[in-house]
């Protein structure tokens, strides 16, 4: 990456080893949960962050530092929309200028921004064709990626990490339903996602929907997200209570606890509760009414003969 012959090479060995290190030295003053982040080290990181909290901040700076101190590097930021795809281009056009010492851009269209040192940072709308072909990417950032479609991620960005050990992948999203791929990443037991949750320090309050109340402490709440594998941080964005109910106000109870809680709810478009569907293949419920061919103790469809045929 690079040598370490001078003062100034170990300068930036240092840099180039710690993203939290760049961060600071090109100005920027993380939040706690955004340096945990930075200092991770891992290489699949996902991301459950409430709105505004600051997750922009990495689909920014990692792949900036990746084509930095990574020369010939591929990194790749997939976003769900053209208008996002341009936001993040934008961000990370920003990044690089607080950077006097980063390298030449020599390119500079068509979503791909090109360095000096032949490092590459692609900016790829989220569709199965736009994002496959590529080969062996240092750094994929997935922006929102609960509202990036299943194909994209199985047969776009999984085959990317074939044989490619080193690649960093971030998952990074507000919630959007129990379903997809950021939603199973979120649940999985495996061990294989660094998980850090970032939220409101408030809660919706079911009883009372017209006011916000306090969230539990946040070192119970780090601890009862510690118990789950999930590193737990209330967002210091989201401090101010009256901006915070006005929030709730204007979104309701279920919109505030999906975009602020990081809160997987039902989507609107869903017709039965996830409560509903569970309950459906429980059985433990029993049904009020017995049919015939029900089974009374399990709730069980059970063959039964009409004439000479099983229904």
């Amino acid at each position: 990456m690079i040598c370490r012959n001078s003062l100034v090479s170990r300068k930036e060995l240092a840099l180039g080893i710690s993203l939290n290190a760049y961060l600071h030295h090109v100005g920027f003053k993380p939040f706690p949960w955004q340096e945990a982040v930075a200092k991770s080290g891992k290489k699949r990181i996902i991301l459950n962050c409430g709105r505004q909290s600051g997750k922009s901040t990495f689909v920014s700076s990692k792949p900036c530092h990746t084509a930095r101190f990574y020369p010939g590097s591929l990194s790749i930021v997939i976003a769900p929309t053209e208008d996002q795809a341009n936001e993040d281009m934008m961000k990370i056009k920003d990044f690089i200028a607080h950077d006097s010492d980063y390298p030449e851009l020599v390119r500079d269209g068509g979503g791909l921004l090109e360095l000096s040192n032949r490092s590459r940072i692609k900016i790829v709308i989220a569709t199965d064709k736009a994002a496959r072909g590529y080969s062996k990417p240092k750094c994929i950032m997935m922006d929102e990626a609960s509202r990036i479609p299943d194909v994209v991620y199985k047969s776009g960005v999984r085959p990317m990490l074939t044989g490619n050990p080193d690649c960093d992948l971030y998952l990074l999203s507000t919630p959007y339903g129990q379903e997809g791929f950021f939603y199973n990443a979120w649940i999985s037991e495996a061990g294989i996602w660094d998980k850090y949750e970032v939220r409101s320090p408030w809660d919706a309050d079911i009883e009372n929907p017209d006011r916000l109340v306090p969230a539990m402490p946040e070192e119970e709440f780090r601890e009862d997200r510690a118990t789950k594998g999930i590193h737990g941080f209330y967002s210091p964005r989201h401090a101010d209570y009256d901006e915070q109910n006005e929030n709730l106000q204007e979104m309701g109870v279920r919109e505030y606890r999906q975009e602020y809680c990081c809160e997987f709810v039902e989507t609107n478009a869903a017709v039965f509760s996830y409560q509903d569907l569970h309950r459906l293949f429980d059985n433990k419920v029993k049904p009020m009414v017995q049919h015939e061919g029900i089974s009374s103790t399990s709730g069980a469809l059970q063959p039964r003969r009409i004439g000479g045929t099983f229904f």
